[in-house]
């Protein structure tokens, strides 16, 4: 995952080089975001989350 989105961030901040009159502002955040659950209020998500933790 790691590797994947410092490619995506380095594509980004290049077009943005490239092309700076597209760009409004600054590119997404690129950081990677910990453990995520679609359902966090199921009781097994709950559990599945403390794993991950």
């Amino acid at each position: 995952d790691r590797e994947r989105l410092e490619h995506r961030k380095a594509v980004y901040e290049s077009a943005k080089r490239r092309h700076p009159q597209r760009w409004s502002g600054n590119t997404r955040n690129w950081e990677i975001p910990g453990a995520v659950s679609l359902n966090p209020g199921k009781l097994h998500e709950i559990e599945r989350n403390k794993q991950a933790a």
